[in-house]
């Protein structure tokens, strides 16, 4: 009830009890004075009869409503009471919300200053030196020679070797990329805490996961695919890679590779299918 009407209901009970404490002595004064013309005793018990009378006829209907504002109160009582229960549940609302907004912005702030660090890194090894006039290759480019191009004829396993061995310079440019990764898997929730790595890579694949791992993945070349396709090759679960593999192919990220046919069937088999996304195999 809204605090107008109730102050108007109040009135009106006001004048009601008011008039009916009046209207009742006068209704018997009428009758009896002006109407049958008779007068007022000077007995003392019939005025004592008399109040007890008109008490009696008083007091049930001041009870009657002194009851009815009992209940209105209650009623009032409980009607605020929903009221704040309402704001109190939309508060709660709009501050998760709140929060869930401060989290989402501080994780895409962390997100794209990661991405600004990979983008950095690779342009940094993707710069061709000039030695007395002759450019020279990039950092990534000769590691991508090395293990990739002049490969030919090695197996899957001797690639690793080689990409283990071959990988200080570009090693950096490979770790910003895997913690990228798996700063996705623990923070797409958009929590304060982090979800565990061996809890998170047990789920379903989430569409904000899966918006963000698009976003790097557009970021990475061929040459990177390739690179990173032999750089997770790894079978046991306790290899320091096996974490990053398990990236690897929960954000297909090897979806758009292109190798030789010499050793993509061997390729395809050391993965998990998820890690090709889409494709239903390896095109050269």
């Amino acid at each position: 009830m809204e605090t107008s009407d109730l102050a108007k209901t109040i009135k009106r009970s006001k004048i009601f009890a008011f008039f009916l404490i009046v209207a009742i002595p006068a209704t018997y004064l009428i009758w009896f004075y002006f109407i049958n013309k008779q007068g007022f005793s000077t007995d003392s018990s019939m005025w004592g009869t008399f109040g007890d009378f008109v008490g009696g006829l008083l007091n049930p209907l001041i009870a009657l409503l002194a009851f009815y504002w009992l209940t209105q109160s209650v009623l009032i009582q409980k009607t605020e009471l929903s009221e704040t229960q309402n704001v109190l549940r939309e508060t709660e609302k709009a501050q998760r919300e709140q929060a869930l907004t401060q989290e989402k912005k501080r994780f895409e702030d962390t997100f794209f200053s990661l991405l600004n660090q990979l983008n950095a890194v690779h342009s940094g090894l993707s710069e061709r030196l000039i030695v007395r006039d002759i450019p020279q290759a990039s950092e990534i480019s000769r590691l991508h020679s090395t293990v990739i191009k002049n490969g030919t004829g090695n197996s899957l396993d001797q690639r690793v070797t080689k990409m283990r061995e071959s990988s200080s310079d570009t090693s950096h440019y490979f770790r910003v990329l895997y913690h990228i990764l798996k700063f996705i898997l623990q923070h797409s929730k958009f929590s304060a805490e982090p979800v565990k790595f061996n809890v998170a890579i047990t789920k379903d694949v989430s569409p904000t996961e899966k918006f963000y791992s698009n976003i790097v993945r557009s970021f990475l070349n061929k040459d990177v695919i390739q690179l990173l396709a032999i750089n997770c090759i790894v079978d046991d679960p306790e290899n320091d890679f096996y974490k990053y593999r398990q990236l690897v192919e929960r954000y297909s990220l090897l979806e758009h590779l292109h190798i030789d046919k010499e050793w993509q069937e061997e390729l395809f088999q050391r993965y998990d299918k998820s890690a090709f996304g889409e494709r239903v195999g390896i095109k050269s």
